[in-house]
C-alpha cells in the first residue's frame, strides 16, 4: 500500500514521537469525534466502531450531544461538555490561541471568528477528555463541525488527527476543506467520486492523504435470500430520511406513471421534514392504496424491510442547495440481501449499481425514466434474479464492513504512528 500520509504542520509542543507512542498500551487508542451519537441514520459509524474493536482498537466516542436510537458499540461513549470542569472559563492566553486556531481554519469574518472561538472552547473540553483517557489519535466523522473540533482538540492534546468526509459536508460545506486536510494526517471518503472531489480541492502535496474506503455492510445480518415470484402485487421499497436529496418526489411521480401500466405496491420507509408534503403529493397523484408511508424503521428491523421488497428504489437527486448522497447505505444493504436495485446515476452510486449487471441506473430526477426502469425490473423475474446475484457477489468483494474496518484500522494505525516533521 502506498504511503498515504504527508507531513502535517503542528506546534512542536503538540508532537509526540513514535518512541513515546510505543510506550503507551499496545492497543491503538482512538477517539471518535462526532456531533451526535447514537444517530439512527448513521449506522455505518457504529458498524465501523464495532469493526475497529474486532481489530483490537480501543475506541472512545467523544460526542457533542446525545442522539436517539440504541446503537450499542464496544466503546466508551463520553459527552465532554457534560463532564466536570468542562465549563471552566479560559484564560487570556487560551482565548488568543483559540482565535489563532479559528483563523487557521479559515474563519476570518467577525461572525465566523466568533463561531470559531465558541467551537474552540468546546474543543478544549474534548482535548481534556482525550488526555485523561490516553487517546493517541482523534478521528472525526464529517468534514464540518466534528473535524473543526478534532483539529482544535488535537492541537491542544498533542494527538494526531484524521477525518472522514461523506456527503453534505463535501457538496455543500466544503469551504476550508483544503486547510483541514493540510493539518490532518488522513482523509477517508466512502466513494471514489468523493475522493476525486476532495483531491480536486486539496493542495497538490496533500492529495496523497485521501483514501477511499467503502462503508460496507454486515453481510451476515443482510444475508442473501433468492426471491420467488411474489404472491401478490410486486413491491417497491424506498428507504431514507425525507429530505430533498432522496428524490422521493420523483419516485411518487414515477409511481403515478407506473400505475397506468401494471399493478404494484410501494413503501417509502422513513421520516423527516418532507413527510407531510410527500403524503399530500401521493394523495394528489391518486396513489392512495398503492403507496404507503410506514414511518422510520430501526436498524434491527431493516432485514425484515428488505424481506418484503422485490425492488429497492434509490431515486437520489441533487438538492437545490447542492446536497446529494454519495452512496446510500440502504442500496448496499439491499444488494447484499438479494433485492434488485433501481437507482439514480449520481455521485458514487454507479460504483455499486452497475447498469445491467448489479441493478439498473437512470438519470436523476427523470420520473419517466425511473418509471420505465421500475416497470422493466418488476416485470422481468429473470432480470431481477440475475442482477441480484451479481449484486451479492459485488457486495462480498467490495462492501464487506469487516474488511472495510480492517482497512480503516490499518490506515488509522499508520496515521497515529507516523512521526511528525
Amino acid at each position: 500500500m502506498a504511503d498515504c500520509f504527508s507531513a502535517a504542520t503542528r506546534p512542536a509542543r503538540a508532537v509526540r514521537s513514535e518512541a513515546a507512542l510505543r510506550t503507551d498500551t499496545d492497543a491503538l487508542k482512538i477517539g471518535y469525534v462526532l456531533e451526535t451519537f447514537p444517530s439512527p441514520s448513521e449506522t455505518f459509524i457504529a458498524n465501523e466502531i464495532r469493526g475497529l474493536a474486532e481489530c483490537g482498537a480501543d475506541v472512545t466516542v467523544l460526542a457533542l450531544r446525545k442522539g436517539s436510537g440504541g446503537l450499542g458499540v464496544p466503546a466508551q461513549v463520553v459527552y465532554p461538555l457534560m463532564e466536570p470542569g468542562a465549563a471552566r472559563p479560559p484564560g487570556p492566553g487560551q482565548v488568543l490561541e483559540r482565535a489563532l486556531d479559528a483563523v487557521r481554519l479559515g474563519r476570518t469574518s467577525p461572525r465566523d471568528l466568533l463561531l470559531g472561538l465558541r467551537r474552540a472552547g468546546v474543543a478544549r473540553a474534548f482535548a481534556i477528555e482525550a488526555e485523561r483517557r490516553g487517546i493517541r489519535h482523534l478521528h472525526a466523522h464529517f468534514a464540518s463541525l466534528p473535524t473543526d473540533l478534532a483539529l482544535m482538540a488535537a492541537r491542544i492534546a498533542g494527538t494526531s488527527v484524521s477525518f472522514s468526509a461523506h456527503a453534505r459536508d463535501l457538496y455543500v460545506g466544503k469551504t476550508g476543506l483544503a486547510r483541514k486536510l493540510r493539518r490532518a494526517r488522513l482523509c477517508l471518503t466512502c466513494t471514489e467520486a468523493n475522493a476525486a472531489l476532495v483531491r480536486s480541492l486539496a493542495e497538490p502535496r496533500d492529495r496523497a492523504k485521501v483514501a477511499c474506503v467503502y462503508h460496507g455492510t454486515d453481510l451476515e445480518r443482510f444475508a442473501f435470500r433468492p426471491r420467488t415470484e411474489p404472491g401478490g402485487p410486486p413491491r417497491i421499497v424506498a428507504i431514507g430520511r425525507m429530505v430533498p436529496k432522496k428524490g422521493f418526489e420523483s419516485l411518487l411521480q414515477a409511481c403515478a406513471l407506473l400505475k397506468e401500466r401494471q399493478e404494484f405496491a410501494c413503501e417509502i420507509v422513513g421520516d423527516g421534514p418532507l413527510a407531510g408534503h410527500l403524503s399530500a403529493l401521493s394523495n394528489r397523484l391518486g396513489l392512495a392504496g398503492i403507496v404507503t408511508f410506514p414511518g422510520w424503521a430501526p436498524y434491527e428491523e431493516m432485514p425484515a424491510v428488505y424481506e418484503r421488497a422485490d425492488v429497492l428504489a434509490g431515486p437520489c437527486v441533487q438538492a437545490p442547495d447542492g446536497d446529494r448522497d454519495a452512496l446510500p447505505n440502504v442500496i448496499v444493504e439491499a444488494m447484499a440481501g438479494g433485492v434488485a436495485v433501481v437507482a439514480s446515476d449520481l455521485g458514487g452510486i454507479a460504483e455499486a449499481v452497475r447498469h445491467e449487471e448489479t441493478g439498473l441506473l437512470c438519470p436523476p430526477g427523470d420520473a419517466r425514466a425511473l418509471a420505465d426502469a421500475l416497470s422493466r425490473m418488476l416485470g422481468d423475474a429473470a432480470l431481477r434474479g440475475r442482477v441480484a446475484a451479481g449484486a451479492r457477489k459485488l457486495a462480498e468483494q467490495k462492501f464487506d464492513c469487516r474488511k472495510s474496518a480492517r482497512t480503516v484500522y490499518e490506515l488509522l494505525r499508520r496515521a497515529a504512528e507516523r512521526a511528525s516533521v
